[in-house]
């Protein structure tokens, strides 16, 4: 048991990291834009002033995840409430982007799935 929820957070923290790719990608295609005039410098630095608080916003969440104590947590249920519970007070206290607790409760879904249907597998239950 304890061996997946250590796979939960380490697959859900590689599915923030690639979440962060995925930003730095939105704001270099923004740069492209901008360079060949289609968005303005105003449009341009508002979308990197949000861009940015994203991947900080992500970055935090991946500190939090780092920082779960995994013998607190007996199911991996518990342990993906008490990080949806840390995730959302960190979020909040830092005033972040509504967008990004969405998109870590989108990956913590898919994570889970995965999990579970690997832990289905295991039991030798079909899918």
């Amino acid at each position: 048991m304890a061996e997946a929820r250590a796979k939960f957070l380490k697959i859900l923290k590689a599915e923030l990291e690639d979440l962060l790719e995925d930003i730095d990608l939105v704001e270099r295609k923004a740069a492209d834009r901008l360079a060949r005039s289609e968005i303005t410098d105003y449009v341009y630095l508002e979308n990197d002033g949000l861009f940015k608080l994203e991947a900080q916003a992500v970055r935090d969440l991946i500190a939090v995840i780092d920082g779960i104590d995994l013998v607190r947590y007996t199911t991996t249920d518990d342990l993906a409430r008490g990080l949806d519970a840390r995730a959302r007070e960190r979020l909040r206290a830092n005033e972040d982007p509504e967008a990004v607790y969405r998109l870590f409760a989108r990956k913590m879904k898919k994570v889970r799935d995965y999990i579970e249907s690997g832990e289905r597998a295991d039991a030798g239950e079909l899918p």
